[in-house]
């Protein structure tokens, strides 16, 4: 407060003691009370004051339900009359729960909260998230505002505290895609030589020279008094690559067609987990990079004159970083590595998908299964996957687009796998309120976080 409030207060008190008025004497208190006491709250009110966002699940999937739980806590003496708090989130997670009042502001919106603590009190406000939007939303920054209880005075504070929730692309059923039940990609095929699972033993047999000794059967060679080695299941790997054009489709009258780009994710996610379950090593390629914002890319500091250098080779080790290329495997980790890949795309006009495949086509495995999901057909990309399938690759088209395609170019197999309907169809019948349909489909068809 002005300083001169402080000395009328002062004056009004010193002048009541000669004209002996009672009246006066309050009235001066009451002015010193009133303005020190707003001093105080005005200095004080946002010291040791902690706010918390958290999440139940940072990793989600598609149509599932997540709880935001909003806590602040005043860890000091002075109770708070009032603490306004603004909450910066995604728009495209729509939000229910207690006293839930959203301003939109563009493609984010602002979660307002009136809190009126007390001393040493820690208030909790639970919402839920529905997250019908694939991709990596940000959440933050948080403006925290208080001040006295007169209210002539507020302060503010913005706290750069920065979250993101994933959520993962929708998956589902092949038969969604009008894909046939049995050998959908073609008859499976064993390029490579049968290997043994060390995971699974199945007999013992006698020591011979050269084996390992991770293969001695140390038990069995106690119980022997002669060395015995474990007699390992033959197993064969078959290996599906899957090259995606992440290419944004512009119209003339809608713009950018988002549609066809989600569901061609959403066809690569459906199409890498079916075969993950079937034993399939999966691997991933596409002609776009990942939005990494949580990643920070600081400009290297340097002497005058290699400023330049560092920066451009940060820059090629960002996007190297950033690039899709994820080699075949067959564990649970690739599954969540390609749902977190999928879940990160971003529309990116850089490099096309011929490039991608001339790029790693020598180092292809044998007799992979390769397929390709595009919403465009050129002669480049027939030639590119004509000659993959002279090299002994059986291929594979999911064409997604307004328009369908025909059954066979280049000799190469051709599925239609729906456009602009058929993405928003799916995203209705996922995007539910309570999630219980996509829990129970994802559940049906083993995907698994």
């Amino acid at each position: 407060m002005n300083r001169r409030l402080y000395y009328i207060g002062l004056a009004i008190l010193i002048a009541s003691i000669p004209f002996h008025q009672p009246l006066l004497v309050v009235i001066g208190l009451l002015v010193l009370v009133i303005i020190g006491t707003t001093d105080i709250w005005a200095t004080f009110c946002l010291r040791q004051l902690r706010y918390q966002r958290q999440f139940s699940e940072q990793r989600v999937l598609f149509g599932e339900q997540v709880t935001l739980s909003l806590s602040v806590e005043n860890a000091k003496l002075l109770p708070l009359p009032w603490l306004e708090i603004e909450d910066t989130v995604p728009r495209a997670l729509p939000m229910t729960g207690q006293q839930a009042r959203v301003s939109i502001i563009g493609d984010t919106a602002v979660l307002e909260n009136l809190f009126s603590t007390r001393w040493y009190e820690r208030v909790t406000r639970l919402y839920t998230l529905s997250c019908n939007a694939r991709g990596v939303h940000k959440f933050g920054p948080t403006i925290v505002r208080s001040g006295d209880v007169f209210g002539f005075i507020s302060n503010e504070e913005t706290l750069p505290n920065w979250q993101y929730l994933l959520v993962y692309p929708l998956v589902v059923p092949l038969t969604r895609f009008s894909l046939p039940a049995r050998h959908p990609f073609g008859d499976r095929r064993a390029p490579r030589r049968l290997l043994e699972d060390p995971s699974r033993v199945i007999g013992l047999r006698d020591y011979t020279y050269g084996d390992s000794l991770r293969r001695v059967h140390w038990k069995a060679t106690a119980r022997a008094m002669k060395l015995q080695s474990k007699i390992y299941e033959p197993t064969t790997t078959y290996t599906m690559i899957l090259f995606l054009n992440v290419s944004a489709q512009f119209d003339t009258m809608h713009g950018l067609q988002l549609e066809l780009r989600e569901l061609a994710i959403c066809a690569a996610a459906s199409v890498s987990d079916w075969a993950l379950n079937e034993g399939y090593a999966v691997g991933l390629y596409a002609n776009t990079l990942m939005f990494m914002p949580e990643e920070e890319v600081h400009a290297p500091s340097a002497p005058e004159g290699q400023g330049e250098q560092k920066l451009d080779a940060t820059v090629a080790a960002q996007l190297k970083r950033r690039r899709i290329h994820l080699p075949p495997a067959t564990s649970e980790e690739q599954r969540r590595r390609i749902m977190d890949i999928l879940a990160r795309i971003q529309p990116y006009f850089g490099s096309s998908l011929v490039d991608v495949i001339q790029s790693e086509r020598s180092r292809l495995p044998a007799g992979a299964t390769i397929v390709v999901i595009t919403s465009s057909v050129t002669d480049h990309l027939l030639d590119a996957l004509a000659h993959l399938k002279q090299s002994g690759h059986s291929v594979t088209i999911l064409f997604v687009g307004d328009t369908p395609s025909p059954t066979r170019l280049a000799g190469l197999t051709i599925y239609y796998i729906g456009g602009t309907e058929a993405w928003r169809q799916l995203e209705s019948t996922y995007s539910t309120t309570d999630g219980k349909e996509a829990r129970q489909e994802n559940a049906a068809i083993g995907l698994r976080l």
